[in-house]
């Protein structure tokens, strides 16, 4: 089995950057797609499964959630009164809720069909809860 190359370490770094994911969300990704610790371990097949995840050729990210979708997920949470100290979603309790009904590690790797059953789920705590959710709810930030 050969070892990951110097390139694929290097562009997996430049990827994650683009992308604005930082060393844990990476390590958790590659975790969850390879069962490996770090990008050591890889193997070249490995680490090509890697870049083509963090690219978006996967089936898992090959229709990722839209801006609409995210925007209305962070106003349901809004609504829940899912923020931190300055007002904003709270996108650890997010993640954790994506780990539960969407099954991925973070909003970051939400598909449109993740993103839907999470909109599903934070609708029903809202019903659950007597708050009001018009048809569409808008996010400022």
């Amino acid at each position: 089995m050969k070892k990951i190359t110097a390139a694929q370490t290097r562009k997996i770094h430049v990827i994650s950057r683009e992308r604005g994911i930082d060393d844990d969300l990476l390590h958790e990704h590659i975790q969850m797609l390879t069962g490996k610790e770090s990008l050591k371990e890889l193997s070249c097949g490995d680490a090509a499964k890697v870049i083509d995840s963090l690219e978006g050729n996967t089936p898992s990210c090959r229709d990722p959630a839209s801006y609409r979708q995210l925007s209305y997920i962070k106003g349901l949470m809004k609504k829940l009164g899912w923020i931190d100290g300055d007002g904003n979603p709270d996108m650890a309790r997010l993640d954790g809720m994506c780990r539960k009904y969407a099954k991925v590690d973070s909003y970051r790797w939400l598909d449109k069909g993740g993103a839907s059953k999470l909109i599903e789920a934070l609708k029903n705590m809202a019903a659950q809860k007597k708050i009001d959710i018009p048809g569409e709810v808008l996010h400022n930030g």
